[in-house]
């Protein structure tokens, strides 16, 4: 069974996550999100990309079972290819949105932060918890949040592992809007809608770019050192 779906609606390509359990981002979720965007990146037509979760999680994260294997290049090769399927969505050419229908942990919370618009609900929960389960965030995530979030949320995340939940993930950057539940996936659809209705594309592209070039280039610099940090 694929764990992604994709659909495309006048000019917003919708990109589902769904693995059956809480999306953890393994190499096949990675490939399969990949080859989605592919897909938009290649079509004309679409002017906008959504990425949504399942009703439980937006994603869990990265595939412990994978990491606690023994097989360190396993593990390396997925943490990087995570790290760098964030830097391709904080670099893509359209605008992309994502509908956290779920809780954003660890892995998951990255990919959230790394959208142009986010959308969650009330109850969805946001954190990255490494710290909390024996593991030391990779510099390149680090900098993703230092990107997203603001400086008091950042230092809570990164060093305690804080969880923020509804409007308080908002007021920390970890999404842009919050809506109920129910209308989280169609308010991130009518907001691609909106962008691919008004935003020149090449231009929303260079500026983004621009906007984002120090942050971009810190998480770069952060994927290069990812050998020398924890091995791979």
């Amino acid at each position: 069974m694929s764990t992604v779906t994709y659909a495309v609606t006048d000019a917003v390509a919708t990109i589902t996550l769904d693995d059956g359990k809480v999306n953890v981002l393994s190499p096949t979720m990675q490939e399969n999100i990949n080859a989605a965007l592919d897909q938009a990146e290649q079509s004309d037509g679409v002017k906008a990309v959504v990425i949504a979760g399942n009703n439980r999680v937006l994603s869990a994260g990265f595939d412990l079972a994978i990491f606690g294997s023994g097989d360190a290049a396993a593990g390396f090769a997925m943490l990087r290819g995570g790290i760098e399927l964030d830097l391709r969505l904080l670099r893509f050419p359209v605008p992309v949105v994502i509908a956290a229908t779920g809780h954003a942990i660890a892995g998951g919370s990255f990919l959230l932060c790394s959208g142009d618009h986010r959308v969650g609900s009330p109850t969805m929960r946001c954190q990255a918890n490494e710290v909390a389960i024996g593991m030391t965030v990779p510099q390149s995530c680090i900098e993703i949040l230092r990107l997203r979030l603001t400086n008091s949320a950042f230092q809570r995340a990164v060093g305690l592992a804080a969880t923020f939940t509804g409007e308080e993930a908002r007021a920390a950057g970890w999404v842009d809007e919050i809506v109920d539940q129910e209308h989280v996936l169609s308010r991130a659809q009518e907001v691609a809608a909106g962008f691919a209705a008004t935003l020149h594309t090449q231009h929303h592209l260079a500026s983004k770019l621009k906007a984002r070039a120090g942050g971009l280039a810190a998480i770069q610099a952060g994927i290069d050192g990812l050998a020398a940090e924890f091995g791979g």
